[in-house]
């Protein structure tokens, strides 16, 4: 088989020739060929600064919008950039700094346009089109609804459905989000563990009801756990990204799946001790499993770490950018695309820190057939920060086999939320009605005391005494047991709830719920 590329103005074209079309005319074939591969299109929105004055300022949102521009660009995905750079970002990724809009909502619809006008021109030449919007940045609720953050406004569900998914109509969609709340996009937890009620987002048909929308969701409701400094991005999104040049392709057939992405991610921070830094995922395909990306028959150069050389990687430029990173077993051998980028590279194996340089040029270059070289870039982050131990374990077939063999029902998790909240709110009422009690007889033994004047007996003056002793003690006893029991339901109520990995498909629902 000879196999070529073409790529114009963003799109990708791959052109298969094999030996049993040579009978068809050249025309018919090569029609057939560019129909049987997609166009993609992605649009990437990086915000660091709320729409929202009280929200933090992210580090790394602009950051995370540039690198994924790397990664489209190197699928064959013509790439709509919505973000500020900062000037470091700046420094390090020219090309994005030359193309990002703004993140605000006027300069979000203009690029919408632009967008929807080359889907249209894809469409009428009868190629089939996949979108991807990503989104690394804040979310939040208001009134119950959830919404994402641009810098001058909010992006509802209902905002996702009007301005970009009824509006472009690509045949395959992919919603992948790396907000800094993103739990309420799917469990509706608001900030610091509390649950609403979701009117908008994926709770509501516009979203959800969509056969062709896949949907990849960070769902940690901790701000910890969406940045580190040691990668220069949201944690989440690096994962992500690694798995999407290859890593997270477990059984090598140059698809990845979501099953496989959230296996992967999950895999990626089983060895965090900390719950509240383990972000918790949401992966849904669209109806028929279509995979996440397809790797097959991109143009460009391809890294293959083997089975053999299995351990803990990661891939640089010689801007010290990090790529990828990821930790392959004995069951797996990966192969990553090259991002879309002249910088050399560089990939660290990070167990003892051998460095090999990547070669220019070769279309395929094994690390088994590459020299070590002096170390160019120090690797970044403290040993003592929790996002150290990113990747220590390694991910392969057998993994994702080992989520998907023992799948726990959602409703088990909801009724262990469910019974948990319960619990909790019934002491902190307990309490409240204990402390009730013990203000109440506080104020009757004042009132009792006050029932004795000078006139009063002996016997009267005993008879008071013996009540003030009664309403001492249900004092003490009231305000005691109503501040242990509050205290143990408050506790309870905003203690880290368990880590969740959830996968669906159409109308069959996958769920793998549980700490990790």
């Amino acid at each position: 088989m000879i196999t070529g590329a073409l790529r114009h103005g963003g799109f990708g074209i791959a052109l298969a020739l094999a030996p049993a079309a040579a009978a068809q005319p050249p025309s018919t074939a090569a029609a057939e060929a560019a129909a049987a591969v997609p166009a993609r299109f992605a649009l990437i929105l990086g915000v660091n600064r709320s729409v929202d004055p009280e929200v933090p300022v992210l580090r790394y949102a602009d950051d995370d919008a540039a690198k994924y521009q790397d990664l489209f660009r190197g699928l064959g995905a013509r790439t709509y950039l919505v973000t500020r750079l900062d000037a470091n970002t700046e420094r390090l990724h020219r090309q994005a700094a030359a193309e990002a809009r703004e993140p605000t909502r006027a300069e979000l619809t203009r690029t919408i346009d632009q967008l929807q006008a080359d889907v249209r021109v894809a469409r009428e030449r009868g190629v089939r089109t996949i979108l991807y919007v990503v989104y690394s940045g804040h979310g939040n609720i208001d009134d119950g609804r959830a919404y994402l953050s641009l810098e001058d406004g909010r992006l509802f569900g209902s905002d996702l459905d009007a301005l970009i998914f009824d509006r472009v109509g690509a045949s395959e969609q992919h919603l992948i989000v790396d907000a800094c709340y993103a739990s309420l996009l799917t469990n509706a937890r608001g900030p610091g563990g509390s649950r609403h009620e979701l009117h908008d987002f994926t709770a509501r048909a516009g979203i959800r009801a969509r056969s062709n929308l896949g949907m990849l969701f960070s769902t940690s409701s901790g701000r910890e756990s969406h940045e580190w400094a040691g990668v220069e991005s949201g944690v989440f999104s690096h994962e992500v990204r690694s798995g999407l040049y290859g890593a997270a392709d477990a059984d090598g057939d140059g698809l990845v799946t979501y099953p496989e992405i959230a296996a992967f991610v999950e895999r990626a921070n089983a060895a965090i001790p900390g719950e509240r830094f383990r972000p918790d995922v949401y992966a849904r395909p669209p109806q028929g499993d279509a995979a996440l990306v397809d790797l097959r028959g991109l143009a460009g150069h391809r890294i293959e770490v083997q089975r053999s050389e299995h351990a803990h990687y990661a891939l640089e430029n010689s801007l010290g950018v990090q790529v990828a990173e990821f930790h392959n077993g004995p069951d797996q051998t990966v192969v990553l695309i090259e991002p879309a980028q002249s910088l050399s590279l560089y990939l660290r194996r990070l167990d003892d820190g051998t460095e090999f340089v990547v070669p220019m040029g070769r279309e395929i270059v094994r690390v088994a057939d590459l020299s070590p070289a002096p170390t160019s870039v120090a690797f970044r982050g403290a040993a003592a920060n929790a996002f150290g131990t990113l990747f220590t374990l390694p991910f392969g077939p057998s993994w994702v086999h080992k989520l998907r063999s023992d799948p726990l029902p959602e409703m088990a998790a909801d009724t262990r939320a469910s019974m948990r909240d319960w619990i909790g709110w019934t002491l902190v009422g307990v309490g409240l009605g204990a402390a009730s009690a013990g203000l109440a007889a506080a104020v009757s033994a004042e009132q009792t005391r006050g029932a004795l004047t000078a006139n009063s007996t002996q016997v009267q003056a005993a008879e008071v005494n013996r009540t003030l002793d009664t309403r001492r003690w249900e004092t003490v006893l009231g305000f005691g047991i109503g501040a242990a029991a509050a205290a143990t339901g408050t506790a309870v109520l905003l203690w880290p709830r368990p880590a969740r990995l959830q996968l669906s498909a159409g109308g069959l629902r996958l769920d793998l719920i549980g700490s990790f």
